[in-house]
């Protein structure tokens, strides 16, 4: 009797545990509570200023922005093909910005005149040429501003009939985007600043930057210092649908002002921005920094390009996660040794960033990338 006693306890105690396991499973599935994780690191042979790059299908690719060298190389760090290009005549390239992947071939934007269009092995394939010059100079490096759509490129490419993206409220008055169709070579002028912005009234703000994704034919849009992202349905045009406010903890802006921003007090504080906006068929992440406040900025003069340097010491930053049918997930503090993430795939594949070698103080021969992976708590 007493044996039975014991058997039947201890069938329920393992039952109890297989459903409390069972629970657990079931909470972690349904968990939008993330942390990141660094799996391992990869030694990529080259040496140079590495400021643009991406990493899809397990294929990575750099720019080198001293010599313009694109370094295309695997998942371990063996470099696959290493081209550079001539600056003047036959097969040059120059001014060459964003890139990305596309059907295993890569593109690359430019401010001037074309859309760069490589072969696997960088091969220089077409010269895509867009209808006028283009009025951009500069900017931030490693931005997400163009995607694929059907047959179509959607790019931040401003300077449609002359109008220069620098003139007072650009953003509020002109469209911000070209979508150039592959198929017939020319572009038409998409997507309007929605009445959800900042930038849509009449007051001014520190000129931002774009960056977006595109993902089940929605167009997903963020203003570099503005903590909101904005969703368009794609179509036969590009419609705002709504916005979401990503409710960052950490996100030190300038107030807007009736005076066009000078560039003494561009220099008093360091705007918090968002850096990358990524996409897979759940989920939408979006990575960005706090700032500096205008005291941290003022009292250790980081305004002087000497002092560029200790910005990491002072600057956090952050990964977040939209959740269809959940909402944002948990700000995830990205480490200061990570420079930039070069693209996010899926929260469930790992993916690369380049480490930081000057924050960390280290001097190297070659270049190295961190493998990262989101895990659910």
């Amino acid at each position: 009797m007493i044996k039975n006693r014991i058997a039947i306890l201890f069938i329920f105690a393992f039952i109890c545990s297989c459903s409390e396991r069972e629970k657990d499973a079931r909470n972690t599935t349904d968990s939008n509570e993330w942390e990141l994780v660094i799996l391992d690191s990869i030694q990529v042979d080259y040496l140079g200023n590495v400021r643009e790059g991406i990493f899809n299908n397990g294929i990575g690719l750099v720019k080198d922005m001293v010599s313009g060298a694109l370094i295309r190389f695997d998942s371990i760090g063996n470099i696959l093909t290493t081209k550079e290009f001539p600056l003047e005549g036959p097969g040059s390239i120059s001014f060459l910005e964003t890139l990305v992947e596309h059907n295993s071939e890569f593109f690359g934007t430019t401010s001037a005149k074309n859309i760069y269009q490589f072969d696997a092995d960088l091969n220089l394939k077409e010269r895509l040429e867009m209808p006028f010059l283009g009025e951009a100079r500069g900017g931030a490096y490693n931005r997400r501003n163009i995607a694929f759509w059907e047959e179509k490129i959607l790019l931040w490419y401003p300077g449609r009939n002359g109008v220069s993206p620098y003139i007072d409220h650009f953003y509020r008055d002109y469209p911000l985007l070209e979508l150039y169709d592959l198929k017939t070579k020319t572009s038409i002028p998409v997507v309007k600043t929605p009445a959800t912005s900042k930038f849509s009234s009449d007051d001014f703000f520190n000129r931002p930057y774009l960056n977006f994704t595109i993902q089940n034919d929605s167009l997903y849009l963020t203003f570099s210092n503005e903590p909101i992202l904005h969703i368009y349905a794609l179509g036969d045009s590009i419609l705002w649908k709504r916005s979401i406010d990503i409710n960052p903890i950490d996100f030190k802006l300038m107030p807007g002002q009736k005076t066009p921003v000078t560039y003494q007090e561009m220099t008093k504080m360091y705007e918090a921005a968002i850096r990358g906006v990524f996409s897979d068929s759940n989920h939408i992440i979006v990575t960005y920094h706090g700032g500096i406040d205008s005291d941290t900025f003022v009292k250790n003069n980081l305004k002087e390009r000497e002092n560029f340097y200790l910005y990491p010491h002072f600057v956090k930053n952050y990964l977040k996660i939209y959740r269809y049918g959940y909402g944002w997930s948990n700000e995830v503090m990205l480490p200061s040794k990570i420079d930039f993430i070069l693209n996010i795939e899926s929260v469930d594949k790992p993916f690369y960033a380049l480490r930081d070698d000057d924050f960390l103080e280290e001097e190297q021969n070659h270049i190295t990338f961190y493998k990262l992976k989101l895990v659910k708590k």
